[in-house]
């Protein structure tokens, strides 16, 4: 008897907890608050999964393989654009496109990311993995030589390409 109390506590305890740690959610705004209060980014995708010209590819949103380590970075929201509610989030994303995504950083205040229409496994992999922290990259600044002097340390770090702006940085201004 105290056998099978146990097996049915571990049979309902599996049916609750889930190895993946983050399921896909169809309503943003518990997303958002979950992300928030879990300090993780948001992945939003947006789309009509029964459009093939609209919606995003499976393959990309299911969580296995090295994909699965990088999707559970994120708190996760599928939304189909083709209800009322789908109409209503892609509008307040400006969304005109579909498939869309949208990363969000951990403090759910800021979009880091947009791609709008279908993207390849290699650009998927990429952005996941740029974002997973849910902070913005810093940016990266480009170092030019100043052409007019030989021999001299004449590099420059400057955030421009302009070359009115990099012969004012080159002259300490």
């Amino acid at each position: 008897m105290v056998e099978v109390l146990a097996m049915t506590a571990i049979a309902l305890m599996s049916f609750g907890v889930s190895g993946d740690s983050a399921q896909w959610q169809s309503d943003y705004g518990k997303a958002l608050a979950a992300s928030q209060a879990d300090s993780r980014p948001l992945l939003i995708v947006l789309d009509n999964p029964s459009d093939p010209a609209t919606a995003a590819s499976e393959d990309q949103l299911v969580a296995e393989g090295e994909q699965e380590e990088l999707l559970n970075a994120y708190e996760r929201c599928h939304v189909d654009v083709s209800t009322e509610y789908g109409k209503k989030v892609a509008d307040a994303f400006k969304a005109k496109e579909f498939p869309f995504a949208a990363i969000i950083d951990k403090t759910g205040s800021v979009v880091l990311c947009k791609k709008t229409g279908k993207v390849s496994d290699e650009e998927w992999q990429k952005t996941l993995t740029t974002y997973q922290s849910g902070v913005k990259p810093l940016r990266v600044e480009q170092t030019s030589f100043f052409r007019g002097s030989e021999g001299i340390n004449t590099s420059v770090v400057s955030p421009s390409y302009c070359p009115s702006c990099q012969k004012k940085a080159q002259q300490g201004y």
